[in-house]
């Protein structure tokens, strides 16, 4: 297709995936795209803006609309197949917003001129980057920090070989021996853990967790608070076991996701493969098995089968979303790249959810773009301050 405006780009499956996965490949693609085609910079540079602004939720759309965008996902996916590309796939939502684009000039007249940005909404959300803090591995006789997310292994002698990611340079620290070592990942940051038995254990941003050198007594004990995702070594003789503030979870050979962040809302394990005794306050034991989920909701523990890809991608770096509360989904976006968001207890925002996948990218003005793409809504960034109001 033969490009001569912005609104060329807007109808391109390739930049709508482009802008909404981040594609790295894509990314390229776009690069030389622009440097072959030097005329066309400032359109293109438009389209990406506009890309931001455009209204998409499903509840705008009619039944007829919104079936057509279904039956163009198919064709899309089988286009993008003959390509032989290695595109992530969106999921089904998601794809019918990029469909959405794709098919605006039938559904949608866009505004010409750029929207005034409203700064004093009474629904407008403000958020703003907080100060970078480095990942800490604290031992009884030091504490050493990281500047970049890390691999650490903790080897058979007791001592730690923590790898920063992207450098080649590995730093060896010595454990406690007799105390709980203490690995702290603020927000912005994450983690993964090798312990000394062979358990893999990745830690989510926010997160803090004491584990031993080694395993020495009857059980493998480590305590959290935060979020992490664990492989659990087998070793029938000695259960692995996970404190935090609310319940205890008793595996001995499993993968599942514990979220104990201090806020009772987040507090909830899913089971991924094998099976888990939770224990809570009222000291009963409830039974996980495969795809179960048990949450912490008014202060009542529930259970549900639930599909775990929701819970556990964040550790490949993407968000999955379901009739997703907003609210929920800024939440998840603040822990991961270091952000507060002031949200007014008035906003509209409450009652919007969103299906799809949010690719976590370096690039935050991607995952923005996203977000708003996804919600309904506007976002302007100034600094270190994000501002975020819904579409008129």
């Amino acid at each position: 297709m033969i490009k001569t405006n912005y609104k060329d780009f807007l109808q391109d499956t390739d930049f709508i995936t482009w802008r909404l996965t981040n594609e790295s490949h894509l990314e390229v693609y776009w690069q030389e795209y622009i440097q072959q085609h030097p005329a066309l910079k400032e359109e293109f540079d438009r389209a990406i803006r506009e890309f931001a602004h455009i209204q998409l939720n499903k509840q705008t759309l009619s039944d007829t609309e919104y079936n057509y965008l279904l039956e163009q996902i198919h064709t899309s996916a089988q286009h993008l197949q003959q390509k032989k590309r290695k595109l992530r796939i969106l999921s089904y939502a998601a794809a019918a917003c990029v469909l959405v684009l794709s098919a605006f000039s039938l559904l949608y007249s866009m505004n010409e001129q750029e929207e005034e940005f409203n700064l004093l909404s009474e629904d407008l959300i403000v958020g703003e980057n907080l100060e970078e803090q480095e990942i800490s591995l604290i031992t009884d006789s030091q504490t050493t920090s990281f500047s970049k997310d890390v691999n650490v292994h903790i080897k058979a002698d007791g001592s730690a070989v923590v790898q920063e990611i992207g450098e080649e340079v590995s730093t060896r620290v010595k454990t406690a021996e007799s105390k709980m070592n203490k690995l702290v990942v603020p927000y912005g940051k994450r983690s993964q853990l090798t312990l000394s038995d062979g358990t893999r254990v990745w830690v989510n941003s926010g997160s803090v967790l004491e584990f031993p050198s080694v395993f020495t007594g009857k059980t493998r004990e480590v305590n959290l608070v935060g979020e992490m995702y664990v492989e659990v070594a087998k070793d029938k003789q000695k259960a692995f076991i996970v404190n935090t503030s609310e319940f205890q979870a008793k595996v001995y050979g499993t993968q599942f996701n514990i979220s104990a962040y201090r806020d009772n809302c987040s507090q909830s394990v899913v089971l991924v493969e094998g099976s888990v005794g939770i224990k809570t306050s009222a000291k009963e034991e409830t039974r996980l098995l495969p795809n179960d989920r048990l949450q912490l909701i008014d202060n009542k523990w529930t259970k549900e089968q639930v599909d775990v890809s929701r819970y556990i991608s964040w550790k490949e770096g993407y968000i999955v979303l379901k009739n997703t509360s907003i609210v929920d989904v800024l939440k998840q976006v603040e822990r991961y790249y270091n952000l507060t968001f002031n949200i007014p207890e008035s906003n509209k925002l409450d009652a919007l959810t969103c299906t799809g996948k949010i690719y976590l990218s370096d690039d935050l003005d991607n995952v923005m773009h996203t977000v708003s793409l996804l919600s309904s809504t506007r976002y302007k960034r100034e600094n270190k301050t994000i501002y975020i109001d819904i579409n008129p």
